[in-house]
């Protein structure tokens, strides 16, 4: 698995199974349970692939469309395999 890396990520809308997602990215990504004021986000980055990231609460809760830093950025397709995986 590689490891996730920061984008630049604009915001999307939260697909239906949502829970499903961020079940899956804090297996791969455990540091993402830390208090730290980032939130688990659904996101899209440049190339146009949708997936998941940390951001900060305001820019995730923003619903812009504004580009914004992403921290440890993983691939919707990567999620998904551990989600098939239940």
């Amino acid at each position: 698995m590689p490891k996730p890396v920061n984008k630049i990520v604009t915001n999307r809308r939260s697909p239906n199974n949502e829970p499903d997602y961020i079940q899956a990215y804090v297996k791969q990504n455990p540091s993402a349970k830390k208090k730290d004021g980032l939130d688990i986000a659904a996101v899209r980055d440049k190339d146009g692939t949708s997936g998941h990231a940390l951001m900060n609460l305001e820019h995730n809760r923003s619903k812009d469309k504004n580009p914004h830093r992403g921290q440890d950025f993983i691939p919707d397709s990567q999620l998904k395999k551990h989600i098939n995986k239940k």
